[in-house]
């Protein structure tokens, strides 16, 4: 166990260097190594599961029927056994990502089920790394009200249905950032694409990098260019 730990501290390690660099640099990919245990298997046995029935979900053809969109807690939400995850647990799955990033979906469904497990998670703090990846992972922090520090870039709908929480981006997101967010903090330490803060009811979203727009649909909350307030209580100043 001392050396499976001293393991991933190593890769953490290497993984922090790559998130002080500007997000314009270009470093070589150096893909990470976690040893594998029976924790980890029940998580990418799930992930690969959903996954699979999440394309069948999308195309009309899963036969078990879900309400619309509660998908991606039915794997997962409902599941004693990956309820019990740690934050320890879930960090190891996102340096297993790499594996499965050329599958169809793969941008789509992993936002939400690390989202998912870290909501179902007992942990309040997480550190997710995706900046090894070629692909962006959207959605992440669906229904979020935890605290997730993601080292490397995300996709679009950054905190989407956000209820408490903090979510820090340490490189640069898409586009929707804080969607229908309703409480708590993000932090986008790069840059963002346009429509922040659609349907924001609550909460604060910092941008210290640059943005394309902001959303014409802000009905609360705040929201910080480089420190300076350019949205409060839903109006923009």
């Amino acid at each position: 166990m001392e050396s499976q730990t001293h393991n991933l501290e190593t890769t953490l390690k290497t993984l922090d260097l790559f998130g002080k660099l500007k997000p314009e640099k270009r470093v070589e990919i150096i893909k990470p190594k976690v040893k594998r245990n029976e924790t980890l298997d029940l998580i990418v046995e799930k992930y690969k599961e959903g996954l699979e029935n999440y394309g069948l979900y999308i195309e009309g053809n899963l036969k078990i029927k879900i309400s619309k969109g509660e998908f991606d807690y039915y794997y997962i939400a409902k599941s004693s056994a990956l309820s019990k995850i740690s934050s320890n647990n879930i960090t190891e799955f996102s340096l297993l990502l790499g594996e499965h990033e050329n599958k169809k979906h793969f941008e789509w469904f992993t936002g939400l089920y690390l989202s998912a497990l870290i909501n179902s998670s007992k942990d309040k703090d997480f550190k997710i790394f995706t900046n090894y990846l070629s692909k962006t992972i959207h959605e992440i922090g669906y229904k979020n009200t935890k605290n997730i520090d993601v080292n490397g870039n995300v996709g679009v709908a950054v905190g989407w249905y956000m209820k408490d929480g903090e979510i820090t981006i340490n490189r640069n997101a898409g586009a929707f950032v804080g969607w229908d967010m309703k409480d708590g903090e993000i932090t986008i330490n790069g840059n963002v694409g346009d429509e922040v803060g659609s349907g924001m009811k609550d909460g604060k979203i910092h941008l210290n990098g640059e943005y394309k727009r902001l959303s014409d649909e802000i009905y609360g909350g705040n929201i910080y260019h480089k420190g300076k307030l350019i949205v409060e209580n839903g109006r923009k100043l």
